[in-house]
């Protein structure tokens, strides 16, 4: 769980602090930064299992396939260092790459890393890795939004003493035992990849969970053709970031509980989708399994080739969340695009039940995932709290360039935790066009299903 961000020169961000929630939704107008805010996010997770380079050119992104290092750093400027900062709450178990299951000494994390561009290289290359724990009784500074007890005492467990887990100091990154052990130490810039990217065992359990901790964090790009490609029968069974892997998905869930199909069917009507029924067919001869559905007033099953995209991307998001074992961190910009204003509410609905409940322990069926949504639509604002926006723009540098900014709003939990600038309530009312976003109630009667 993502719980806090850190950010100093990522693109147009010059400095930023972010928290979120079990649902953070950051809303302004087009340009101000959401999605940079989103490529940080997605930039750490890229860091956790591939090298710097590869990294950073797939954050980047452009269309026509050119690429600089310095198109990530704020201004473009090489004297800047780049400096992601993150606080996290990690899993309590995890497996090592050989299939080695292993337990963190502590839960509650900050990893920190700083990279600097190299003109020689044109790369960037890590000049401070950092990475080191909360303490259990420091849980309430460290999250700062409101959950009860019952959820602290599943996700805030093991202790630690002594320093931290990864160190730099002057030339050297050290990577330190989970016993206190002096540390192995690395040259810092010359490894492709950061220190955390390159644990892959047990023997670092601690730094192994914060490394699947961020590879869990996603950057959603629902692709049509990734929704409609047929499965090899031996394709992972989760959705992926592309929306591939929907028939083997649904295949694995509905071996282990033929209720779930049912259940995604009424999932799917709740957002007014013409659905009745899925499955996933084996074609034997080609050795792969495929999506279909049954549509109200088809006879026939239709094939994923022959849906439309938006029912294909309901059904991903459907899946996603009836898959308790697809877990982490869901980013997603602009829900909206392709939908109509009716169905919104519906899909906030599906977002808020996606994401953890604060008040509940984690186990099966309150698993530990967030949603973070970005947005420009005043119609997706509306139907979030106070308590879960940000709220995006540009601030005017002294120099007269512009850099951005995510303000959280006056009298909520993240200005109580962080205080500093805010954003007045009736600065988010004119930007929904005149109505107040839903309140706390309201979010509790979407979750339970009390809503009319």
């Amino acid at each position: 769980m993502l719980v806090a961000l850190s950010i100093k020169n990522f693109k147009s961000i010059e400095e930023a602090r972010v928290r979120f929630g079990a649902l953070t939704c950051v809303i302004g107008h087009n340009g101000v930064g959401k999605s940079n805010l989103f490529d940080a996010i997605h930039f750490l997770s890229l860091l956790s299992d591939r090298d710097i380079y590869r990294a950073a050119v797939e954050v980047r992104r452009t269309s026509d396939g050119s690429h600089s290092p310095l198109d990530l750093i704020f201004g473009r400027d090489p004297s800047r260092k780049i400096t992601l900062s993150a606080d996290m709450i990690v899993p309590r178990e995890v497996t090592d790459d050989f299939g080695v299951p292993t337990h963190p000494s502590t839960t509650l994390l900050t990893y920190e890393l700083t990279l600097a561009y190299d003109p020689a290289s044109d790369r960037l290359l890590v000049a401070r890795e950092f990475l080191a724990h909360a303490k259990l009784g420091d849980y309430r500074s460290f999250t700062a939004f409101r959950s009860k007890k019952e959820f602290q005492a599943t996700v805030a467990v093991g202790s630690r003493r002594g320093g931290p887990l990864i160190s730099t100091d002057g030339d050297r990154i050290m990577l330190h035992g989970d016993g206190g052990s002096r540390g192995r130490p690395a040259p810092v810039g010359t490894s492709p990849l950061t220190v955390v990217g390159g644990t892959n065992t047990a023997d670092y359990p601690t730094v192994l969970a914060a490394k699947r901790e961020m590879s869990s964090w996603r950057l959603l790009h629902l692709e049509p053709s990734a929704m409609r490609t047929p499965d090899a029968r031996a394709a992972r069974p989760h959705v992926t970031a592309a929306g591939g892997h929907l028939a083997a998905t649904l295949r694995a869930l509905t071996s282990t509980s033929p209720d779930i199909g049912v259940e995604l069917v009424n999932r799917l009507r709740e957002l007014n989708s013409d659905v009745v029924a899925l499955d996933a067919y084996a074609d034997d001869a080609r050795d792969q399994l495929a999506l279909r559905a049954r549509v109200r007033g088809v006879d026939s099953w239709l094939f994923g080739r022959s849906l439309s995209d938006g029912t294909l991307r309901y059904i991903a998001l459907a899946l996603m969340l009836v898959d308790v074992e697809d877990r982490g961190v869901l980013c997603i910009e602009e829900p909206e695009n392709g939908m109509h204003p009716s169905r919104v509410q519906n899909l906030l609905r599906l977002l808020y039940e996606y994401a953890v409940d604060l008040e509940e322990p984690v186990g099966s069926d309150n698993p530990l995932r967030q949603v973070v949504l970005n947005t420009h639509s005043p119609e997706v604002a509306r139907q979030v709290s106070f308590d879960d926006i940000l709220f995006a723009e540009h601030a005017l540098r002294s120099d007269g360039t512009s850099r951005s900014v995510f303000l959280p709003i006056e009298g909520t939990w993240r200005v109580d935790a962080d205080g500093g600038p805010t954003k007045d309530r009736r600065a988010v009312v004119d930007f929904i066009g005149g109505s107040p976003p839903r309140e706390d109630l309201r979010q509790l009667e979407l979750r339970f299903g009390t809503a009319s």
